[in-house]
């Protein structure tokens, strides 16, 4: 299975990630130097000591954190520090508010495509990623699965690290039988009435990718906001910001259902074996990066450590504690997966909606209509 799922991925994430334009010409100083030279490497390494502090805002578990900062100080002696964030919104209202104050306390960002796109770059608080990644092994593309360095814009500003299936739909396995539900509108049925628990699609995250994900691969606008409109009317689900608790509460039972649960938090109740399982969507599953990007702000706190960072994450070495503790595989071609939750692996001919810079396009007017949607439940 996992020889399978290595090619699986591959194929798949050359759709994912091939934008469909040619990368545009780079200037001296912001290209990705072919080769980072031992004295060079060395210096920054020396720099980066001194600095002796690297600062993430980042979306990742708690595992995922600590796994990073033990494999990082054990390497380099240098601290990570994490400031945890719950949802993509609250990492940019952070930072918006620093600037205003004159702060640049970030050296890197960790969140998902959707909130770096939608939100971030917007903003102009993302910085020039690309011109940070120098190591050999990170810009040869024959390490990465689309066969190139996997930025996902075109101004090439984020990365994406890891391919995650999304599992739109979970559910408590001691109150729905598995097969009960098969179709995305099947959660519109009077009997799961006030049994269901929705990510906040009114910000960024997996409720907002999930309407995306209906409003342009499965429907269209129209319907997708006649379903969001059935389900927070007829259907009162209950919406929720907090990641974790939205997992959480289906897995104690609390709600037999749950829609466009955050991926990562999911994966941890998988593995300590909550009662929950996923739904197969006759429709398909939708492929993306889930929080496993990563960005840097356009002044770095600690520029030497930042750069020693991000690099090092980018390797062999780094991506393998990433992915392992982030539960899902990482987009260089020579990182295991073996060993993952064969619950995320995709079944043979499952049809596949990958995310891409002109799927994310549709954001801000797919936002808009869930605000409106949610607002209008609160009149």
């Amino acid at each position: 299975m996992a020889k399978f799922f290595g090619r699986y991925v591959c194929a798949v994430l050359l759709v994912v990630f091939v934008i469909g334009a040619a990368a545009p010409a780079v200037t001296a100083g912001s290209a990705i130097t072919p080769a980072a030279s031992r004295q060079n490497w060395d210096a920054l390494i020396a720099a980066a000591r001194k600095e002796g502090v690297v600062s993430i805002y980042a979306m990742w578990t708690p595992q995922t954190r600590k796994a990073l900062a033990e494999a990082f100080k054990a390497k380099y002696n240098i601290n990570v520090e994490f400031t945890p964030f719950s949802r993509g919104a609250e990492i940019l209202a952070k930072v918006e508010t620093e600037q205003r104050a004159g702060l640049y306390l970030a050296d890197a960002f960790g969140a998902g495509s959707n909130t770096f796109l939608a939100a971030m770059k917007p903003a102009g608080v993302l910085g020039p990623l690309e011109s940070l990644v120098i190591l050999p092994e990170v810009t040869d593309g024959k390490n990465w699965s689309p066969g190139r360095v996997p930025f996902v814009d075109k101004d090439k500003t984020f990365i994406a690290m890891i391919s995650y299936l999304t599992r739109d739909i979970i559910y408590n396995t001691d109150m729905i039988k598995k097969g009960e539900i098969t179709d995305y509108t099947d959660v519109l049925k009077p009997q799961y009435k006030g049994k269901i628990i929705m990510n906040d699609p009114s910000v960024t995250g997996s409720g907002l990718a999930f309407m995306i994900h209906l409003a342009v691969n499965i429907w269209d606008h129209a319907r997708a906001r006649d379903y969001l409109t059935q389900l927070v009317g007829p259907q009162q689900a209950v919406i929720q910001r907090d990641n974790r608790i939205q997992v959480e509460e289906v897995a104690r039972g609390k709600y037999a259902i749950g829609l466009a649960p955050n991926p990562d938090n999911m994966v941890n109740f998988f593995d300590v074996g909550a009662h929950l399982d996923f739904v197969h969507l006759k429709q398909g599953v939708r492929a993306t990066s889930a929080a496993g990007g990563l960005a840097i702000p356009t002044k770095l706190a600690h520029p030497n450590a930042a750069k020693l960072f991000v690099n090092w994450l980018l390797t062999k070495e780094g991506q393998d504690v990433f992915s392992r503790a982030f539960g899902s595989p990482s987009l260089r071609t020579d990182v295991a997966v073996k060993g993952f939750n064969p619950l995320f692996l995709p079944r043979p001919g499952q049809r596949i909606f990958s995310d891409s810079e002109e799927f994310l396009t549709h954001t801000r007017e797919v936002l808009d209509m869930t605000k409106q949607v949610i607002d209008a439940t609160k009149k």
